[in-house]
Parts: C-alpha cells; structure tokens; sequence
C-alpha cells in the first residue's frame, strides 16, 4: 500500500519538480545582485569567459564571505532549475544522452595539442589549424564549433578561431590539461562497460572486477597505471587538480577539526600520506606536534622527505607502510586517512581499520578526511552533482564508492566493538567531510 509523503519530503520535492518561473526568477535576480554588488565593491575582477577574466571564480572563501558564497549556491541552483523546468522532460532527456559529444571534443582538443597551436592573442583560420593538425579542415570545424557552444574557444569572425578563459586554462594550466586529458584518455573508455561489469560481477568488491578493467584488457586500474609512468605521472598531476579544486582544500581540514584539543605534543600518523603536504601543513600551525607519514610508494616518501623544510625535519618520520597490514606506530593521538578509503570497498575498508587496532591506544583517535555523501535533496544540486559523479566514478574505477554517515557508523562497528563513532562534520565550504572515531578501551 502506498503512503503520502511527509510534509518536509513534500516540500523538498515541490521545490524541485514544480518550481515557479517567476519565484526563480526573483531568487536569481536577488542572489545575482548580492554576488554582483560585492565583486564590484571589493574591485574583484568580474567574472566571464573573456581572456583576461579570472579562471577562478573571484570571491575568496573565507569566514566573512560565506554569505556571499551561500548567494552563489543559490544562484547557481535556481538558474539550474530554470534551465531544467523550461527545457521540459523530452528536451531535457533528448539532448542529455548526447553529452557524450562534449568529451569527444574536448579529447580531439587535448589529443591535437590545439590549445598550443592556436596564439593567445589574436586569432587563427581553421585551415591553418587542419594543416597544423593534420585534420581535415571540416572536421576541424566540426570539432571546434561544437566546443565553442560550451565556450571553449570562439570565432571572433567568421572561419577564424581566438581563445576564451576556458581554452586559455587548457594551454597555461598543467593541472587543468591533464584532468581534462585524464578523464577523456582513460575514465571515459571505461564508462562505456559500467553495464558489463554489472552483469558479469554484480557483486565484486575486486579492483580487477570493474569497467576500468573490461576497457584495459582485465587490468585493474592500479595495475594499468603501474606499467605505465607517463600515465602514473599523468594521474598525479590530475589528482593534485581535483583535490585543490574549490572545496577539496586542504585548509577545511585544518580549520574545521578540533586539533587544539589534542595534547599539546601530539603524535600524528598519516596514512597513506603520499609526500606528507597535509601533515607539512598541520605542523605549521602546531609547532609541537609530531608526525608519521606512511606511504606504500617509497618514491612518494622520499620526494617528501628530499623537499621537507628543514625546520620541519627533527618533527618528521617518514615510513615504507602497506595499510592492509598491522599499523607499526603505537599508541599515536591519531591515526589520519585522507583521501584512501574511498578507493576500495567495504571489504578491504574493513581491513584498513581492523589494521589499525592492533596499534590504538585508549583514546586514540581515526579521523578521515573524505565524502560523506549527503541525504538526498539536502545539498544545493551543483555540489551534490560532483560528490555523486565521483560515487560513479570510484564504482567504474575500483569497485569502490563515497560512503554516507550510516555507512561509516556500520564500518567502525563491524571493525571492533571498542570504537566510538563520534559523527561526522562539514566544514563550511568544503565538499569533503571529518569522519572521527575513538578508541575506547576504559
């Protein structure tokens, strides 16, 4: 028998399936004019997608701008769903399919270097660019004048190609290019087998069981990458790009836990802690801590170690540590996973915290940096859009997935009875979330 809807799912869900022109657009224009009018009293470059207009967007995200950047939430929001209302569900649908054209351009762009080719002031003839390329001129500008509608470059007159902000990031941007280069190479081969995989393992939890892997000749996604460096450095770089993105920085760690109450001396091990930046960056602010950082890659310890301030050294040790294995560092204040967990399941999640407890004293602390993926309807669409990309991506890639609350409640319980799950935090804004557990054993 079917049931009404409570009255909050009611609302919830008429905002969003029945929403009135006329109220977005007043929420537009009202959040519009709250972003506009500071940008232009603070003399902040204006945003657009000219050459010379910022890459990022302008407002800083800082304590006194959070109301400004709360503007832009909505503002982003309500014009998503003004697009979405008056497009219409066959429109929408119809087109949505076809998105899959927007990365084929953007794979043509990267492949052919054509951000290079093209200068950045001025402007260059498609047949000039065909020739450079070795394309045809017509496919060229059936490639490019696709791309310009998501305005990456833009014909200033008729035949001729010049740079937007967009194209600009893709020639100056090493990080932007091998994302974008990253996704297009070597995650969207493997969207094309998600539905395989499903078939032919419904159940796995296996890295070598996945979509990546149909696409790469049964190769697990770190198996492809290990015999291969150039994409390994490649992977790097994009990585470093997506975890400095806007609300993936390292600071809402640093700002958003509770590190003053830790002792004074605290002992910090990061696991899986690639070079150490993030522990690099907690010991400037708490001059009396020490850290731990584990890595399986020696050659990640080595490049942390080889380029530690030396003031930073007598606080530093940097160890060789599988962390499917018993934790070596005992008794530490905490035990810090940032970014790891997410890339396994809950078969081999479970293992990495059993591997701790071996170590843990009363007290001892495990905090994880990662998503906690919201309640459905509960964030603004525009960020709950990425956090659940990634939960795609990491099923396609590895088996994985970003875990809710009630998922990381049920690891530590099923880990060992003695941890305190003490919740979850968002720092304000940051996509990513502070999952904390204590061990308790008095």
């Amino acid at each position: 028998m079917s049931t009404l809807p409570t009255e909050s799912a009611t609302a919830v869900t008429g905002v969003q399936l029945r929403p009135k022109l006329s109220e977005l657009a007043a929420q537009i224009s009202a959040n519009a004019k709250i972003v506009e009018d500071y940008i232009e009293s603070q003399g902040l470059p204006y945003p657009s997608f000219a050459t010379d207009g910022p890459s990022n967007f302008p407002i800083p995200q800082t304590p006194e701008t959070e109301h400004i950047h709360e503007a832009r939430q909505a503002l982003l929001t309500a014009s998503k769903r003004m697009y979405d209302v008056v497009t219409g569900p066959n429109e929408y649908l119809r087109w949505l399919v076809w998105n899959y054209n927007d990365v084929s351009t953007l794979h043509v762009i990267t492949t052919f270097d054509i951000p290079k080719i093209v200068p950045l002031e001025g402007d260059m003839s498609f047949d000039e660019i065909g020739e450079k390329c070795k394309i045809p001129v017509l496919k060229v500008r059936q490639v490019l004048r696709l791309a310009m509608n998501n305005r990456i470059f833009y014909e200033p007159r008729h035949g001729f190609v010049a740079h937007t902000a967009a194209s600009k990031l893709l020639r100056e941007d090493p990080l932007m290019m091998n994302w974008v280069s990253y996704n297009t190479d070597d995650l969207a081969p493997a969207s094309l087998k998600v539905v395989e995989a499903l078939q032919k393992w419904p159940d796995s939890g296996e890295t070598g069981e996945t979509a990546f892997a149909l696409a790469n000749g049964g190769e697990s996604l770190f198996q492809f990458l290990g015999s291969r460096p150039e994409r390994a450095k490649r992977f790097g770089v994009a990585m470093s790009a997506f975890s400095t993105g806007q609300g993936y920085a390292v600071e809402h760690l640093l700002n958003g836990y509770a590190w003053d109450k830790l002792p004074k001396n605290a002992t910090i091990v990061d696991v899986g802690g690639a070079t150490g930046f993030v522990s690099v960056e907690l010991a400037k602010s708490h001059p009396e801590f020490l850290f731990v950082v584990e890595d399986k890659v020696k050659a990640q310890l080595d490049l942390g170690e080889s380029t530690l301030d030396e003031a930073l050294k007598p606080r530093f040790q940097f160890v060789a540590h599988d962390f499917f294995t018993e934790q070596p560092v005992k008794g530490a204040d905490v035990y810090l996973i940032r970014w790891c967990m997410h890339n396994w399941s809950d078969k081999y999640a479970l293992i990495m915290i059993k591997s701790l407890v071996p170590a843990l004293k009363n007290g001892s602390k495990v905090v994880i940096n990662e998503l906690a993926l919201p309640e459905p309807n509960t964030s603004n669409p525009w960020a709950e859009r990425r956090i659940r990309t990634l939960d795609m991506v990491m099923l396609m890639c590895l088996n994985a997935l970003e875990r809710e609350e009630e998922d990381w409640r049920r690891l530590f319980a099923e880990a060992d009875p003695r941890f305190r799950f003490d919740g979850v935090k968002q720092p304000a804004g940051c996509l990513m979330n502070i999952v904390e557990a204590t061990f308790v054993t008095e």
